[in-house]
């Protein structure tokens, strides 16, 4: 198997010409995949020595280049993007957040992705060179390991709007606390205003083939008081919406029974409970 290492974007859209190889740059997906089968490539092209500037924050948009890694990520302001600083952390072990690559996340396009479903909530974009096409990633994403890159084309950036004034929860179910694979993750973003929703996004990993999120049942909750009986409805509906697998990390129904009191348990997180004692 050939190894390609190019050192500027010039070069690497040459090779991607030439060659159907597999794009990696931390590589901490591609090489499991590699050993246990499921990935036979028959070139492999390594990006990290193209130098870019990795994060960069412009007119409202953060910014997240090729190999940019997850340890980049947390040593960057990221005030702005609180549940981003929740969500990271909790990604693999230290040694993995220094080599593993959101753009790598996304592009690898598992349900479970902690970082893809942050995607999701903000409705991030992807960046596709030479091409310069720029897709919302929720478009870019096919199915499992499934995503809408040419051949000659290379997933260069991740754009997520500043979203202001929202509250913000996340939370990771799993058998362990530390390298944990999610059997079921959700994460909200809510925007209230005199106990009014004015906006929610609510996106679940695990549950479906993609990371799952629903415009249509976000809009039965935006405009309502923000109250238990409305989260207790709509984690049902959600519940129910949702098609979990069962496999060796959980049952479909305990991941349904999951969906709904995560978000349950969200109303709370984002102060409902005080919301019920001020009544």
């Amino acid at each position: 198997m050939n190894v390609f290492r190019p050192h500027t974007l010039e070069e690497l859209f040459r090779i991607r010409r030439e060659v159907r190889g597999t794009l990696f740059s931390g590589g901490t997906d591609v090489q499991v995949k590699i050993r246990s089968g499921s990935l036979s490539p028959t070139a492999l092209i390594d990006t990290k020595e193209i130098r870019t500037e990795k994060i960069v924050k412009n007119d409202g948009i953060l910014l997240i280049r090729m190999n940019t890694t997850y340890s980049d990520m947390l040593s960057f302001d990221l005030h702005e993007f609180p549940i981003l600083q929740k969500i990271i952390p909790t990604i693999g072990s230290t040694q993995i957040r220094n080599r593993g690559t959101p753009l790598g996340n996304v592009c690898n396009a598992s349900p479970a992705g902690d970082f893809l479903l942050s995607c999701y909530l903000y409705d991030a974009s992807i960046r596709l060179l030479p091409t310069e096409r720029v897709v919302k990633v929720e478009e870019f994403i096919k199915g499992p390991g499934n995503i809408a890159l040419e051949p000659y084309e290379v997933a260069y950036e991740l754009q997520f709007p500043v979203m202001n004034n929202y509250l913000y929860f996340f939370e990771k179910v799993g058998k362990r606390n530390s390298m944990n694979i999610a059997t079921v993750s959700a994460g909200i973003l809510l925007k209230l205003e005199r106990c009014i929703v004015k906006d929610i996004r609510i996106a679940l990993g695990s549950v479906c083939p993609n990371v799952f999120r629903s415009t249509e049942l976000e809009k039965k909750i935006i405009g309502s008081r923000f109250e238990l009986p409305v989260f207790k409805e709509i984690a049902q509906e959600y519940s129910n919406a949702v098609s979990p697998i069962s496999d060796v990390r959980a049952t479909a129904d305990y991941r349904r029974k999951l969906v709904r009191n995560l978000l349950i348990k969200a109303y709370f997180e984002l102060g409902g409970e005080n919301d019920v004692q001020g009544s």
